[in-house]
């Protein structure tokens, strides 16, 4: 797979989460890490596949650290709000320019 034209970037957690978590709770939440591996899948984009693989792979490790209702519910904002054809920084294949489908 050829490797995006823009830098890796990350948020952590989008979607306002990783600010909330460290600014209500001081600390970041415990999968950070896990969303900083879903972001770079996001980066370099790829299949429908592997879009709903990594969104699967990312919503579990939220369920195993104890939160099955924040991992659901992220899962369902995931999938709806990063497909490639929004024009939003955090869409499947935001390493590319918008517009980029799936490939």
């Amino acid at each position: 797979m050829t490797t995006p034209p823009k830098p890796f970037t990350t948020d952590g957690c989008s979607g306002g989460m990783s600010w909330a978590w460290r600014t209500f709770l001081r600390r970041p939440p415990p999968w950070e890490g896990e969303c900083v591996t879903h972001d770079r899948a996001y980066w370099q984009g790829g299949s429908p596949d592997e879009r709903r693989e990594s969104d699967r792979i990312l919503a579990a490790a939220v369920a195993r650290r104890g939160y099955p209702i924040i991992a659901a519910a992220l899962y369902y904002a995931i999938r709806l709000g990063g497909h490639p054809w929004w024009p939003f920084p955090w869409r499947w294949g935001f390493g590319w320019d918008w517009p980029k489908g799936y490939e």
